[in-house]
């Protein structure tokens, strides 16, 4: 009797091979089912770091915007408070030239250093003093084999050059090549030499001794409130 209580029959094997057969589509739709969900995770996933570094990227680049803009508009009141300062100062004296809010005075004669500085006191004015690239682009341009003072020494201690304002130039340098060598000895004070501007010569100082008969070059600077 245990026996056949054991024993299956063969109704009841067919039965579950048949629910066995219908539960395999539902197992496969369930796994595909899975898989893409798995699929359009990752995508989201991805197209969610996309659009971070997109967002980032743009973000970047707006701020870039923002700066670069606010960055002009400071040039533009740059320009115009500049402008307005110019037109307050009027026409430069009779026989000086204009650079910006500067005048400059270009002798026809010649003296020594100590000399031509206080030439230029009496006019008002001090030697030049050079303090862009600008300026000594400015100057070059204005004649060609002219050699001129300007208020630059070492005279106090041999080496250490100084602007007649006590100033120590920094970066606004232009000694030619091998200037200043102190060749002659007692070469303390410094000339600018001025070349056609075609020939793109921006080095164009070396040191002279100070006694030398030469041009000099003035420089006023008005002193305009803001």
């Amino acid at each position: 009797m245990g026996s056949e209580t054991l024993h299956q029959s063969p109704q009841a094997g067919t039965r579950l091979k048949h629910v066995n057969q219908k539960s395999q589509p539902w197992r496969m739709a369930t796994v595909s089912l899975g898989l893409l969900c798995v699929v359009l995770l990752i995508t989201v996933i991805s197209l969610s770091v996309h659009y971070d570094e997109q967002y980032y990227r743009l973000s970047r680049l707006q701020t870039s915007y923002n700066n670069l803009t606010e960055e002009k508009l400071e040039l533009q009141r740059t320009v115009s408070e500049q402008e307005k300062k110019i037109s307050e100062l009027g026409p430069c004296p009779d026989g000086w030239r204009r650079l910006r809010c500067s005048c400059y005075y270009f002798s026809n004669n010649s003296k020594t250093w100590s000399a031509s500085r206080q030439d230029c006191r009496e006019r008002g004015a001090d030697l030049l003093i050079i303090n862009s690239r600008e300026e000594q682009h400015f100057l070059n341009t204005l004649g060609e084999k002219m050699h001129y003072w300007i208020g630059l020494t070492d005279s106090e201690k041999e080496g250490i050059w100084k602007w007649v304002d006590g100033t120590t130039p920094t970066t606004t340098q232009f000694w030619r090549e091998g200037e200043p060598n102190n060749a002659q000895g007692g070469e303390n004070c410094a000339v600018f030499n001025s070349f056609s501007d075609n020939l793109g010569i921006i080095q164009s100082w070396n040191d002279q001794p100070c006694s030398l008969l030469i041009h000099w070059v003035c420089k006023y600077t008005p002193n305009v409130s803001s």
